[in-house]
């Protein structure tokens, strides 16, 4: 889905039913379900979905219960009454939270024995806190869609990079100017005040 979709938390409906996408505030209950279909589907190509259903009934169901809102026993009631229907709504669950069943795993740099096992939740916070610094607040981040999480800590993380490499022209400009080089940069930088 593109940019504007992902930012207005948009949905798609099919029937009667609004599949939604993942919310970051209970990212902790859909996250491990989604890994285990996102590993599933990376392995298998040939008639994804029904392969998937067999394999993993119960983890299409739970997500679906998380991206449609309803409940699981509704669901299993729908997917017995029609197996079209679920395939549908698979599709569109795929489609509405590309940006989780898409991402590349991220590559791990070696890490070092003495750390601790807590590091991807140390991580998080070090995600949120990018996110608060760029001025977010920790309740709005978590009224996030996941992709929209991804997107703004994706240009946060541009904009530090950005500031980073200015300051570091800066101090390498100033560092090799002269006395009135150095004046006339100050100058330039400072905000004007027509």
């Amino acid at each position: 889905m593109n940019e504007f979709f992902l930012a207005n938390n948009r949905s798609i409906k099919i029937g009667d039913i609004i599949i939604r996408q993942f919310q970051m505030y209970d990212f902790d209950e859909w996250a491990p379900v989604a890994k285990v279909i996102k590993d599933f589907i990376k392995n298998h190509s040939d008639e994804i979905y029904k392969s998937l259903l067999k394999a993993h009934t119960a983890e299409v169901i739970t997500l679906l219960s998380k991206s449609t809102h309803q409940d699981e026993t509704a669901l299993i009631s729908m997917v017995e009454a029609s197996e079209s229907l679920l395939i549908q709504l698979v599709d569109a669950m795929f489609k509405v939270n590309d940006v989780f069943f898409s991402e590349k795993e991220p590559k791990r740099k070696s890490k070092r024995k003495s750390q601790s096992e807590d590091t991807d939740q140390a991580n998080w916070f070090d995600n949120f806190q990018i996110l608060i610094e760029s001025g977010h607040r920790h309740k709005d981040i978590m009224r996030m869609s996941y992709g929209t999480f991804i997107g703004y800590l994706k240009a946060a993380q541009r904009q530090q990079s950005a500031n980073i490499r200015m300051q570091t022209s800066l101090m390498r400009a100033a560092q090799h100017a002269n006395a009135k080089a150095f004046a006339k940069l100050i100058d330039e930088l400072k905000l004007s005040e027509d």
